[in-house]
């Protein structure tokens, strides 16, 4: 007998929203559940999330596919010489094939990231992810129901479930405010501040928030006890990080103004080229002893721009608390060094030099710092993972099996958490997420 479907529910969910898979595999969009319609037109079998098997290593390996084509596949890897496990979650982010049959009351869904970034919800690890989102409904489906735009959304980092999720702009409101791309670029945490932000491109300042899994347009709440801003917001973005946790905003007067959350202060631009250069002397006792690591990068010939030689500094020096400040006390490879605000106090190399290219210190505290390199310049070479003490000491080294672009990472409790993202010329990026055990 033929198969027929009508209202096909979820059954995990209840949900009638799916993507066609093929002729009788389907996927919830809701909760991502996959489930295919047996011929005798009666039965709905459900895919369940973890499918166990063994991996060449004897290691467990389990996969689950979740909504819109994201895969996330968990594999631990036994190292006893290094005495680490790595636990490795994988996601990727898919194109629907345009050749595949649309079912009458089907919905396919083409999700394009723009950013992932790890974060800590009421304790549980979770992604943040923004797509821009298209929706291609079969003949006899409504398409009134469905919203083309910019989404975001809170996946666990464990299991891959989306969390929550919501439209953050339509694509009819985003060509009305003239809001044409979005970039990883544009989210920031403030850490004197303890608060997520975004800046929807050049326009409005969203607050994400992970303990309730939302969005909210601040733009406005932050500058309402702030008269030079009543005219409204007309442009916004990030200033450079050596210059503090901060917006640059435009009113709609055409007038600049610097502002930092974490102290509530807004600044002329003459007002903040002035105070980000004042000395300790100056600043009131508004002043910590901070230390922070910095990677020199050296390029090893003229014929890279990837570096090559590496070493590991320490810098301390006094932080200005929430305000502004001029941190970039050295140029890109650390051979030139200057103090325009007289509050840098030591800059010492933890390290030797050794060798790496494209290399990032992706996190550090005040015991780990990860580094992530290629260990030469073949397009093949697979990403390395090393972490050090804050002694510069090696603790580990981890090989990836591909190379990968990292920028971010958080630490929950003994487990470091990053997203990344493949590079591979002629071939479409892909994005993963990985936690890396510290012990």
């Amino acid at each position: 007998m033929a198969t027929k479907i009508k209202a096909v529910k979820c059954p995990q969910c209840g949900s009638e929203k799916h993507t066609q898979i093929d002729d009788k595999r389907f996927r919830c969009n809701s909760c991502g559940t996959e489930f295919f319609i047996d011929d005798d037109d009666i039965n709905i079998n459900v895919k369940h999330h973890f499918d166990f098997g063994n991996a060449g290593n004897g290691s467990n390996q389990s996969r689950l596919t979740t909504t819109n084509g994201l895969r996330v596949v968990a594999v631990a890897v036994s190292l006893p010489i290094l005495a680490m496990i790595l636990l490795i979650f994988i996601g990727r982010w898919t194109t629907p094939s345009s050749g595949s049959f649309l079912g009458k009351d089907s919905v396919k869904v083409h999700d394009q990231k723009i950013c992932f970034f790890p974060m800590k919800s009421s304790g549980q690890m979770c992604f943040f992810y923004l797509v821009e989102r298209n929706y291609s409904v079969g003949y006899n489906g409504d398409r009134s129901k469905y919203i083309d735009g910019y989404y975001y959304g809170f996946r666990d980092a464990l299991s891959g479930k989306v969390l929550s999720e919501g439209l953050l702009i339509s694509e009819k409101e985003a060509d009305k405010l003239s809001i044409s791309s979005f970039s990883s670029g544009e989210v920031r945490y403030f850490h004197q501040a303890h608060c997520w932000y975004m800046v929807v491109p050049k326009r409005f300042i969203y607050e994400i928030d992970p303990k309730t899994r939302s969005m909210k347009d601040v733009s406005n709440a932050l500058f309402a006890k702030k008269p030079a801003m009543n005219t409204g917001v007309l442009l916004a973005k990030f200033i450079n990080e050596d210059y503090g946790e901060g917006f640059l905003v435009n009113n709609n007067l055409a007038e600049a103004y610097y502002y930092f959350p974490a102290t509530d202060r807004l600044y002329t631009e003459e007002a903040f080229n002035y105070a980000r250069r004042l000395p300790p002397t100056e600043l009131n006792g508004e002043l910590r002893d901070s230390t922070y690591y910095k990677l020199q990068r050296v390029n090893i010939s003229e014929n890279t721009g990837a570096g090559g030689r590496l070493r590991l500094w320490q810098v301390r020096f006094k932080f200005h608390l929430g305000d502004p400040q001029d941190a970039g006390y050295f140029s890109y490879d650390m051979t030139h060094q200057w103090d325009r605000d007289q509050r840098l106090v030591s800059a010492i190399p933890i390290t030797d030099w050794f060798t790496g290219f494209d290399a990032h210190l992706i996190y550090q505290d005040a015991r780990y710092l990860l580094l992530a390199y290629c260990a030469n310049l073949a397009e093949e070479a697979p990403t390395v993972f090393q972490l050090r003490n804050t002694k510069g000491t090696i603790l580990w080294t981890q090989l990836l099996d591909r190379r990968a672009e990292v920028n971010y990472a958080v630490r929950d409790g003994s487990r470091i958490w990053f997203e990344a993202e493949t590079d591979i010329r002629d071939m479409p990026d892909e994005t993963y997420c990985y936690s890396l055990d510290l012990a």
